[in-house]
């Protein structure tokens, strides 16, 4: 036991950030959605979300977890399994079409997560 808890202690920064962006990806990916869904037509409202919502959100936790590729590279792949769950949840059998935005995202995060790494290591300027 106390060996989990000198992990814990030495890590706690590492799992307070993971479990931030894992919240952050269930309320933006499955909450917004589910709300937008229940006050307006399932269409119009999953149309918001697909085009201005999730990929904003995709994009920012790219950059985030290439800001610390070492130790955040997992947390890009939050955002779109979220997703996943939640077109999942809101429109149960009917969501085979989503796939295609499912692919989307992930192409997002997995883009730019390492060139946000890249251009964090080598985009310093020397003056």
């Amino acid at each position: 036991m106390s060996e989990i808890l000198a992990f814990i202690k030495a890590h706690r920064r590492d799992i307070i950030i993971t479990a931030s962006a894992l919240a952050a990806s269930l309320v933006v990916m499955l909450l917004i959605p589910a709300l937008i869904v229940g006050n307006a037509p399932s269409t119009a409202g999953m149309l918001a979300c697909i085009a201005l919502v999730d990929p904003a959100f995709c994009l920012a936790a790219a950059v985030f977890a290439g800001w610390d590729l070492r130790r955040r590279w997992f947390t890009a792949l939050f955002p779109p399994l979220a997703f996943l769950i939640s077109t999942g949840a809101v429109f149960g059998s009917e969501a085979g079409g989503f796939m295609f935005y499912f692919v989307i995202y992930l192409a997002i995060c997995l883009t730019v997560t390492p060139v946000t790494h890249l251009v964090r290591k080598y985009g310093r300027s020397e003056s």
